[in-house]
């Protein structure tokens, strides 16, 4: 078998998380992720997460081709993603931790049961995967603020109301 391919990944990752690849690619942080998951899980069960992804897009391109980056049926991607990797009791939670993973820039054990029933690897316990993860967790460009205790947004920054995007107002006033 192999190794996972890191496009594939990067490209699942954006799925996944909704970033741009630019995003992701700009924390520094995507070949850790991809070396920590293939070592809680086990390359086959990345790589077979990697073929279920690539199914999902063909079901929801139909004859537009899925391995071109290009815009996809929202509604059939969402249920091809629900059916083929979500609903799966193997792939759905190893899909889940590696959204938390990019959000939180921490590996979450899987559940027992699923080690129970596909075994467990050493690099598989909740760990913060490098210091680097917590600063660069996309939680903060989602929320539009800076991780406590690193990046500081600067001198005198205090003294300035905080920056909300107005799509995050919903019709309030500033």
């Amino acid at each position: 078998m192999t190794a996972p391919s890191f496009e594939r990944f990067l490209f699942l990752s954006v799925d996944l998380t909704a970033f741009e690849e630019t995003d992701l690619l700009g924390t520094g942080m995507a070949h850790t992720y991809l070396a920590k998951v293939r070592a809680a899980c086990g390359d086959e069960v990345v790589t077979t997460l990697l073929d279920a992804h690539r199914a999902a897009r063909d079901d929801a391109a139909g004859d537009a081709g899925s391995h071109a980056r290009s815009p996809l049926d929202r509604d059939l991607f969402d249920r091809a993603l629900r059916h083929r990797i979500f609903g799966d009791e193997r792939l759905g939670p190893v899909a889940r931790n590696v959204i938390k993973l990019w959000y939180a820039g921490m590996w979450y054990a899987l559940p027992a049961d699923w080690t129970d029933r596909y075994g467990a690897q050493p690099a598989a316990e909740t760990s913060t995967v490098t210091a680097a993860a917590y600063q660069e967790g996309l939680l903060w460009r989602a929320i539009g603020a800076n991780p406590p205790g690193a990046k500081a947004p600067g001198y005198g920054s205090w003294a300035q109301p905080p920056r909300i995007a107005d799509r995050y107002l919903k019709g309030a006033t500033r």
